[in-house]
């Protein structure tokens, strides 16, 4: 079941979620989920890591690790992102360094 903290929220600490999980309060501290979705008026101070995606419309210091991050015109992000999808829409402002995770494949294995 996904989980949502609103704008109106401060919270602090580590938070683990197994499903997907929308911010668009504030949050100092590492999250882990399968998808985080950070709204424009969402604030992280702290390294998200999903398994699946990760979505910045909103305000992100930390670093981004996920198989897919798109970064709308509206985010800004600090941090390093380690991907192996990246997408980012014009107007992002961004002071990153990037990773391609790239995938190996067993095709060319004899």
């Amino acid at each position: 079941m996904p989980s949502v903290i609103l704008n109106d929220t401060i919270l602090k600490g580590t938070l683990s979620q197994k499903d997907s999980i929308t911010l668009d309060g504030t949050f100092i501290g590492n999250i882990t989920a399968e998808e985080i979705i950070v709204k424009d008026r969402g604030t992280i101070n702290g390294n998200l890591n999903a398994s699946v995606n990760i979505e910045v419309n909103g305000n992100v210091v930390g670093d981004l690790n996920s198989d897919k991050i798109h970064l709308t015109s509206f985010a800004k992000v600090r941090g390093k992102l380690s991907h192996k999808n990246l997408s980012v829409d014009e107007g992002a402002q961004l002071e990153i360094t990037a990773q391609t995770r790239k995938r190996i494949s067993n095709l060319n294995k004899e």
